[in-house]
């Protein structure tokens, strides 16, 4: 479960944006959307299902979704994927000199497995700067983790650990400039830093359905489909979505590496999912069938001939099953491209929803949509939003900022320009 995400000096982000997914005690509202989870050191603190930030185009909206999965990213990869010497992919804010040449900086706190962590770097364009990793287990701060470079000695300095934590000197040796000693420590198994590691691995999920994009695989819709229990719920979902579809149906035919190569490109994976069944390559067909005049059932073909709108919700059927059963934390950017508002609505009072949504599942999304700017919906806490200031750097902030009323028509203020995150178009475009 994500409770803070800070980013400072990364993208369109310059000074130090803070987003929160916990839940404001005075607003006693839609109840559905907290998650109490009593968590030691934080008594009284509940949390939010999700949340929406709002922007004009450009604002940087995905760049605080882009923050989180750079730094989940290298917490991945740093370890296995970088060589001595490699770039760490760091992107200061380059606008201001001053900042072009610093380090960028990530600190998340989050809970798993009952016990709170708060997680951080600061990394320039070659090395980890700063790293550090403190654990809550039982609600007072634990240093895992702490680690500095010194340039005049050009060397990291280490914090000695707390008692709690089973220190393992050969990690700190094993641990690269342009590496994490988080993302070392779970290579070598090490059971602490692995469970850490394993939220950043298992927990969390990003999403882009952007325009720009082809749109995500059907892949894990595919592979719940074949579980059993599963055809009817998904049917279930595209037969209340109000799209046509009756039934589904897919085909499988064996394939040769060659007539991939030959008729595929590597980047379109939305009409086939290709798997390995017994040494074979196997096509997966997507046909969903439609009634017609006579009540007869008519197979569509997936990528042919039905809407972009339906395949789109089609593939995020499995992830938001997916996500609704793990209890992951979900960053779709964009979510509202080639679906309805109303749809939209629906998919999100599913994970909304104590009932449906047990695990604690969470969701933050961006979108220009003011149809979901709805206190029927959404809290007051869990609506963001995202402006530029005239240096062009982001600014990050919550509605409740603004202290709207209970019954405030949100939507309307918004685009009226009253909580900001909105394109000046006051003389309108020109020519």
């Amino acid at each position: 479960m994500l409770i803070e995400f800070k980013v400072k000096n990364f993208r369109s982000i310059r000074d130090q944006q803070t987003f929160s997914l916990v839940a404001a005690n005075s607003d006693k509202t839609l109840p559905d959307c907290v998650i109490d989870k009593p968590l030691k050191g934080l008594s009284g603190i509940q949390f939010l299902r999700g949340a929406a930030i709002y922007g004009a185009n450009a604002s940087g909206k995905s760049n605080v979704l882009l923050a989180l999965l750079y730094l989940s990213d290298l917490v991945e990869t740093s370890a296995t994927d970088l060589k001595p010497g490699d770039p760490t992919g760091a992107e200061p804010f380059k606008l201001d000199p001053e900042f072009a040449s610093k380090p960028s900086e990530f600190e998340v706190t989050f809970e798993t497995d009952g016990i709170r962590y708060t997680y951080a770097i600061a990394v320039a364009a070659q090395r980890v700067v700063e790293e550090y990793l403190y654990a809550y287990p039982k609600g007072l701060p634990q240093c895992w983790c702490y680690r500095t470079y010194n340039d005049t000695t050009e060397a990291y300095e280490w914090e000695k650990p707390s008692a709690a934590f089973k220190r393992d000197v050969k990690l700190q040796e094993y641990t690269k400039e342009n590496s994490l000693f988080l993302s070392v420590g779970a290579q070598f198994n090490h059971e602490q830093l692995t469970a850490v590691f394993n939220w950043f691995k298992s927990k969390l999920r990003f999403v882009h359905l952007g325009a720009d994009d082809l749109g995500i695989s059907p892949g894990t819709t595919l592979s719940l489909l074949e579980e059993q229990g599963n055809h009817d719920r998904i049917l279930a979902l595209l037969r209340s979505a109000d799209i046509g579809i009756t039934d589904i149906e897919t085909t499988e035919s064996e394939l040769d590496i060659e007539s991939i190569r030959a008729k595929i490109p590597p980047s379109v994976l939305s009409r086939i999912l290709a798997k390995r069944e017994n040494g074979k390559l196997v096509e997966t067909q997507i046909n969903l069938l439609h009634m017609n005049a006579t009540s007869q059932p008519v197979a569509m073909d997936y990528e042919e001939e039905e809407s972009s709108g339906t395949r789109r919700f089609f593939s995020l059927i499995g992830p938001w099953l997916d996500t609704l059963e793990k209890g992951y934390t979900v960053f779709i950017d964009e979510i509202d491209t080639s679906l309805h508002p109303l749809l939209v609505r629906a998919l999100l009072k599913l994970l909304l929803c104590a009932k449906n949504n047990p695990n604690g599942a969470q969701v933050v999304f961006t979108t220009h949509n003011p149809v979901l700017l709805d206190l029927a919906l959404l809290r007051r806490d869990q609506i963001w939003f995202t402006e530029k200031d005239g240096l062009g750097a982001t600014h990050l902030y919550p509605l409740t900022d603004y202290k709207p009323r209970d019954k405030e028509a949100i939507a309307k203020r918004y685009l009226a320009g009253v909580y900001g995150g909105i394109p000046d178009l006051m003389e309108g475009l020109k020519l």
